[in-house]
């Protein structure tokens, strides 16, 4: 297809993104400040120039077509060069920027990383915000290939050519337990360990950081309790003589809050390493950049 680019409405692939990012016609509208109407006239032409449907509509929203997802990528690139033709010196100013931030963090995430980086959008007038995803999702890695989601993590690096990746950090494993506990008073042993009942996540759960590499190893614990997040696990670890091993970033924040203590594992357990990773596309945006810097300035205190 020949097309002429004097007929062809750049602003036309603002709406395409923001439709990627948002997943429906009302909230890309708000995104851009633009009534549904006026989204879905843009929608009605962007079908015209690229003949395909683009987006079809499901009970959550929109969803792409094939063409839309691969058009993804070097949308998203042309929208950050233009950006730097038209703003070829200028920083991200989260100031007088509106903007929602993407991560597919997982409750990790959320309770580790997301309360400082709350904190820190406050500064700017409430102009930012955060909507965060499940962590280790075939759904969100779907996301992330497509471009949708700005950052995502995982414990091992990404295969995919488009993606790339930074080393957040690593984290390691520990056990917590009611501070009364009959063994709080001595080290806990490996036999302590494996003769004890404990707390897991429910297996179609158990995709988190931790608990992809706790699968892999040959100790196998008594379960007694398998819960459907970590949050859960501080509450009925008081209530009971159960362990749970979580990562030693939760197990801080859940001590501040619980009568619980914190125990390293009886036994050898590598640390697991945290990447944050992101698409290619977004290596021109700025505000992306900002962000990239804020989270490993994070990881490196």
């Amino acid at each position: 297809m020949n097309t002429n680019l004097r007929s062809v409405d750049l602003n036309l692939l603002t709406v395409f993104d923001a439709i990627l990012q948002e997943g429906s016609l009302s909230a890309a509208g708000d995104a851009l400040g633009m009534t549904q109407p006026a989204v879905s006239n843009a929608v009605s032409r962007l079908r015209i120039t690229f003949a395909d449907e683009l987006f079809l509509r499901n009970r959550y929203g929109m969803s792409p077509t094939p063409r839309a997802q691969a058009l993804a990528e070097p949308v998203r690139e042309a929208l950050g060069i233009l950006q730097n033709v038209f703003d070829p010196a200028g920083d991200f100013d989260p100031t007088n920027t509106v903007r929602c931030f993407k991560l597919a963090i997982g409750d990790y995430g959320e309770l580790v990383l997301l309360p400082r980086l709350l904190k820190l959008f406050s500064r700017y007038g409430g102009n930012l915000s955060v909507e965060t995803l499940p962590a280790l999702s075939a759904d969100s890695l779907a996301k992330v290939r497509q471009g949708q989601v700005d950052f995502y993590f995982d414990y091992k690096p990404p295969k995919y050519e488009q993606l790339e990746h930074a080393l957040l950090g690593n984290e390691e494993a520990v056990v917590i337990a009611r501070k009364d506990h009959p063994m709080y008073k001595r080290k806990l042993s490996q036999q302590d360990y494996l003769d004890a009942h404990h707390i897991v996540l429910m297996r179609n759960h158990r995709q988190t950081l931790m608990e992809r590499i706790w699968d892999e190893q040959p100790v196998r614990r008594k379960i007694m309790a398998e819960v459907m997040q970590y949050a859960a696990m501080p509450e009925l670890v008081t209530q009971s003589d159960c362990l749970a091993t979580v990562p030693r970033g939760m197990a801080e924040y859940y001590a501040r809050l619980h009568p619980i203590s914190i125990h390293p594992l009886p036994f050898e357990f590598d640390s697991v390493p945290v990447y944050i990773i992101w698409h290619r596309a977004f290596e021109r945006d700025k505000g992306h950049a900002w962000l990239k810097k804020i989270l490993l300035g994070y990881a490196a205190r």
